[in-house]
């Protein structure tokens, strides 16, 4: 960012992705978001390979593989123009947090899967979330124990988005359940081990994020995949969530925009009582209204990205992004969804599409009280709030 705006070879991004969005991924961009995960891997292959094509999965990735360095702003913008077009396409968000998990293991094993992991014939997920733990990312009950040469891990992970498609996997376990949250340790855990089980989660959204339920039994992993030091863990977890709540935030602000876009177009089109309804204060006022408090959210989104390109502390304004972005694009979908009635309750509507996602993302990488459990933390202090 150049001043107090995007400088103009961001401006240039913007409309390159923008361009490419629209031809590309906006034909089909409905019908893909009611597939089925099996069938919607399949039908974003030629997608994947354009995205390849383009180098985004390079990103940020060691130059050993071909990768190139490229500020979070930037990504940011990739990440906001593509779903603002398409909600089920991964372009960059994701392999920004796997590259940074993958540089912490042996270089042996960064050879075995960098590689297919940039070419996009493998794929590899996430998970810190239980089913008894919730948005306590101290409270897992996971285990791994070491033996030998190896960990035996047992226990579950739900919901691990992508998990139905991914190769690989990388789960926080308790190495020393009497150490708190400093006994947590990450593993990348190849999915064809024996005891690695995954269920899909039939969700009401979000098809892009393969949700599944995962199970770990007696699940022997090599110790050289254990992601970085013992009892380490927490912290790349607190990190990682740092970047992905800002990337939640643009994706729910990607879908609020498109939404105040279609409302408006229909406003201007649509008539009632013999007007056009976007001359109805009503409409006109609930647009500007809804306007303005993305475009404030966006700030908030792209300064904290800002941040992160400096190497400032960033964490504070990471939920305050991710709370209130979500909060933003909620409500501004469901009052656009009423402008246009009872057509964009249709499932064959897109705004009812993001609609379904966006209340998703509202529980993903912290519910709304977590981020304010958080600000409020780091604002008055740990001590005071509890």
């Amino acid at each position: 960012m150049s001043g107090f705006g995007f400088s103009e070879e961001q401006e240039t991004l913007r409309e390159e992705v923008r361009r490419f969005a629209q031809k590309e991924l906006a034909p089909g961009a409905m019908e893909r978001s009611r597939m089925q995960p099996a069938e919607l891997y399949e039908a974003l292959h030629d997608i994947d390979r354009q995205i390849v094509d383009l180098g985004w999965t390079k990103i940020n990735v060691p130059e050993k593989y071909g990768g190139y360095p490229l500020g979070h702003v930037e990504i940011g913008i990739i990440h906001e123009e593509v779903h603002k077009v398409d909600p089920t396409v991964e372009a960059v968000g994701g392999m920004e947090a796997t590259s940074a998990l993958l540089q912490t293991l042996p270089q042996d094993v960064q050879d075995e899967w960098f590689p297919p992991l940039i070419s996009r014939e493998r794929r590899h997920s996430f998970g810190f979330t239980e089913s008894a733990a919730g948005s306590d990312a101290a409270g897992i009950v996971t285990k791994a124990v070491r033996d030998g040469d190896d960990y035996i891990i047992n226990g579950e992970k739900t919901p691990l988005p992508g998990a139905t498609v991914a190769n690989a996997v990388s789960i926080s376990t308790k190495t020393d359940p009497s150490a708190g949250f400093k006994g947590i340790s990450l593993f990348w855990v190849p999915t064809d081990l024996p005891g690695v089980t995954i269920t899909p989660l039939p969700w009401m959204g979000n098809a892009g994020l393969y949700p599944s339920f995962v199970t770990f039994d007696d699940v022997r992993v090599p110790a050289k995949y254990r992601e970085g030091e013992e009892g380490m863990g927490f912290y790349t977890v607190m990190g990682t969530l740092d970047w992905l709540r800002i990337i939640v935030a643009l994706t729910c602000l990607a879908r609020a925009q498109a939404s105040l876009h279609d409302a408006m177009e229909w406003s201007k089109e649509r008539k009632a009582f013999g007007r056009l309804i976007a001359t109805y204060q009503g409409v006109s006022f609930q647009i500007a209204e809804h306007h303005t408090m993305i475009e404030a959210a966006r700030l908030l989104c792209y300064r904290t990205l800002w941040l992160k390109d400096q190497g400032k502390a960033h964490t504070i304004e990471s939920s305050m992004a991710k709370w209130f972005s979500v909060e933003v694009s909620v409500q501004a979908i469901k009052d656009m969804m009423v402008i246009i009635g009872h057509p964009g309750y249709s499932t064959e509507h897109p705004i009812s599409m993001r609609l379904r996602d966006v209340l998703g993302y509202q529980l993903g990488d912290g519910t709304p009280q977590i981020q304010k459990m958080i600000i409020a933390r780091l604002m008055i202090g740990k001590a005071v709030v509890g």
